[in-house]
């Protein structure tokens, strides 16, 4: 564990073992988890993770171009009887 001090207008003094992590002048996001830890994670990392996500659905001729609406299609799902599954 590293010990820093939050300094004047409460900046953060980011450890040498850590610039190769995050650099100067780079936007991140600040959150605290459950235990009250800050988690700082710089904003390319979400956006690429939400990229990536993003790919899984591109090109779905299934989903649909509003995403509520498409959501909403999942959660209604579909009754046993339509299929002829119910015993």
């Amino acid at each position: 564990m590293i010990v820093t001090k939050i300094g004047d207008h409460y900046t953060l003094h980011i450890p040498d073992e850590y610039h190769d992590l995050i650099r100067v002048g780079q936007d991140v996001s600040i959150a605290a988890d459950e235990l009250g830890r800050l988690v700082i994670t710089p904003i390319e990392q979400i956006e690429a993770t939400l990229k990536a996500t993003f790919g899984m659905w591109s090109d779905r001729p299934e989903a649909q171009t509003d995403s509520v609406d498409f959501v909403s299609d999942l959660r209604q799902g579909n009754r046993l009887d339509q299929f002829a599954l119910r015993p």
